[in-house]
């Protein structure tokens, strides 16, 4: 129970940081049910490669591991390593691409698009994930991804936006390991990864663990779509 407390105050920190994210409904005045819908991607330059913040802290837990290891001589030294580890790790455009996989399926659910990654006569809607931002930074609680998307749905015959929602995704990093249950075996704990096992992660560990983020921010714009189709029945 202390550590949901503690994540949720984290995230509900990151949120108050990032108010005021532009979010527009119009689901109501557009027929999407049964639509072609064409799904584009892009990567800001500044989601190019992703940022390590380990001397951010929430909460009030001196006891942490994170808070002790990282001191104010080892955390310059510790970012820099796993900041160089991530880059040889990870990819932008796939976790920009498993974000908008959340978005298609919700889509997919609850309008029964036709997906389509080439546009044509057919095509009515346009629909464009954005990854604007990827930040790792220390809490009290463990690791976590700040992760910045923006998705917008726009209608092509009238270049009118139907839906755009920002978020701002505060998602904790679990550990990930693989191979020790056997050859491919991939399991994740439910322990959120501490700066020293970052470290120490190999670059398959690393890739799971991220993707499995961008998955869960992929999730988030999904449950926000659910939402406002759900409000226009109200």
């Amino acid at each position: 129970m202390k550590t949901k407390t503690i994540i949720l105050a984290f995230c509900f920190g990151l949120a108050l940081t990032f108010a005021g994210c532009a979010h527009t409904n119009q689901l109501a005045n557009f027929n999407l049910s049964a639509s072609k819908v064409l799904f584009k991607t892009y990567v800001s330059p500044l989601a190019g490669r992703v940022y390590v913040d380990l001397h951010t802290e929430y909460g009030t837990d001196a006891k942490s591991i994170v808070s002790v290891v990282l001191g104010e001589v080892a955390s310059g030294y510790m970012e820099s390593k796993i900041e160089e580890k991530l880059r040889s790790a990870v990819n932008s455009d796939s976790l920009v691409n498993s974000i908008s996989a959340g978005v298609k399926d919700g889509l997919m659910t609850y309008y029964r698009v036709i997906a389509t990654d080439t546009i044509d006569n057919e095509t009515r809607f346009i629909t464009e994930t954005k990854l604007l931002g990827f930040k790792l930074i220390s809490g009290s609680g463990g690791i976590y991804a700040s992760v910045n998307t923006e998705v917008t749905i726009t209608d092509r015959n009238t270049a009118k936006i139907v839906w755009d929602n920002s978020e701002t995704s505060c998602i904790p990093l679990y550990d990930v390991i693989i191979g020790v249950f056997g050859p491919g075996t991939i399991q994740t704990t439910t322990s959120i990864i501490n700066a020293i096992r970052l470290m120490n992660m190999s670059g398959e560990e690393m890739r799971v663990m991220i993707s499995n983020a961008s998955e869960e921010a992929g999730r988030k714009q999904y449950e926000t779509l659910r939402d406002d189709t759900s409000s226009n029945y109200n």
